[in-house]
């Protein structure tokens, strides 16, 4: 019989992948309550008795989880091959992107003091955990061209005209322009790894 830890166990990871799904898919300015609901066949009161605040207890658990789940991805990959990886993370199914449901809430905490205050801290680490240097190194150009080109991309895809055939393509030109990066198959992309090993 499932005890009443497993219960709110499960109640609170289908919560959280809601959140996820809906922001990945339609943007974080799309979330409230009401769609996390009933993406999560839960009720409203649910969601409060799990996250008191609803989305200012609910989003710094989604995120922590995304930023766990991206750096355990490639605990043992470079700088490089960390920024290959998420670039390629927005060719996902869009249900499914993380790091679009990361960059989306980086956004989303300029415009909400309140929303700041509770992101900001996990933000604080956020760099590092995700592209495995600290924030005031300096990078190497390439890796910040892919940075800044990951946030353009996440953006756009919530923009007025966006044709995501054109992303996919736009990216996978971009990835292949660049000199390939080797990651072992303990560091996947969906079902596939990123890239053969460089000899």
């Amino acid at each position: 019989m499932t005890s009443q830890l497993q219960r709110a166990t499960q109640t609170r990871q289908a919560l959280l992948a809601a959140a996820e799904a809906l922001i990945a898919e339609h943007g974080y300015a799309r979330l409230n309550e009401d769609r996390v609901c009933t993406r999560a066949d839960l009720s409203r009161g649910a969601l409060r008795h799990h996250y008191h605040n609803g989305r200012y207890d609910l989003l710094p658990a989604l995120l922590t989880q995304l930023i766990e789940r991206q750096s355990a991805e490639l605990a043992s990959a470079t700088p490089r091959e960390r920024a290959h990886h998420m670039l390629r993370g927005i060719l996902d199914d869009p249900g499914k992107s993380s790091v679009v449901a990361i960059f989306e809430l980086w956004m989303a905490v300029r415009g909400d003091a309140r929303l700041a205050a509770r992101l900001n801290p996990i933000f604080s680490t956020a760099f590092e955990r995700l592209l495995g240097v600290q924030a005031d190194q300096g990078l190497a150009l390439d890796i910040l061209a892919l940075r800044l080109i990951l946030s353009g991309a996440c953006m756009h895809r919530f923009s007025q005209g966006y044709d995501r055939a054109a992303l996919v393509s736009t990216v996978q030109w971009l990835l292949a322009c660049l000199p390939p990066v080797g990651l072992t198959p303990q560091h996947p992309v969906g079902q596939t790894a990123l890239y053969d090993t460089v000899n």
